[in-house]
């Protein structure tokens, strides 16, 4: 027959906590370190998301040499063609209007690139004409 006095002494009770804690001392461990874990790859993450994020970077406006420059340049192309010039700045983008003495109008679209000091211009004309 079960003795019942065996399995509920105290000896008993305490030698099931010890084998319990023992079992609970390992996932306590493998707990905090799988939250620390999880914490640095969130915070590596966030940093990472932060550095290559193109928008992160601030558009640094175009300045009023840059500009000048550019149209000395498409005054050059279509030298003695050209009756006016202007030009919007919008951030570091700036749209150019060439008026022609023939009544034609053309479109640039002036890109500078802070970075590499470079300035581009794109033509965005209608062709449909």
């Amino acid at each position: 027959m079960m003795e019942p006095e065996k399995y509920l002494s105290n000896e008993a009770v305490a030698e099931f906590d010890r084998i319990v804690s023992e079992y609970e001392r390992p996932l306590r461990k493998r707990r905090i370190l799988r939250w620390i874990g999880g914490i640095a790859a969130t915070a590596a993450a966030v940093t990472l998301l932060l550095a290559i994020r193109p928008e992160a970077r601030k558009e640094k406006p175009i300045s009023p040499v840059v500009i000048a420059e550019g149209i000395t340049e498409l005054m050059d192309i279509n030298s003695g063609a050209v009756e006016s010039v202007s030009a919007v700045p919008q951030g570091s983008k700036a749209l150019v209007t060439l008026k022609l003495k023939n009544g034609d109008e053309l479109y640039y679209i002036m890109c500078y690139d802070d970075i590499t000091g470079s300035t581009s211009l794109m033509a965005v004309n209608d062709f449909s004409k």
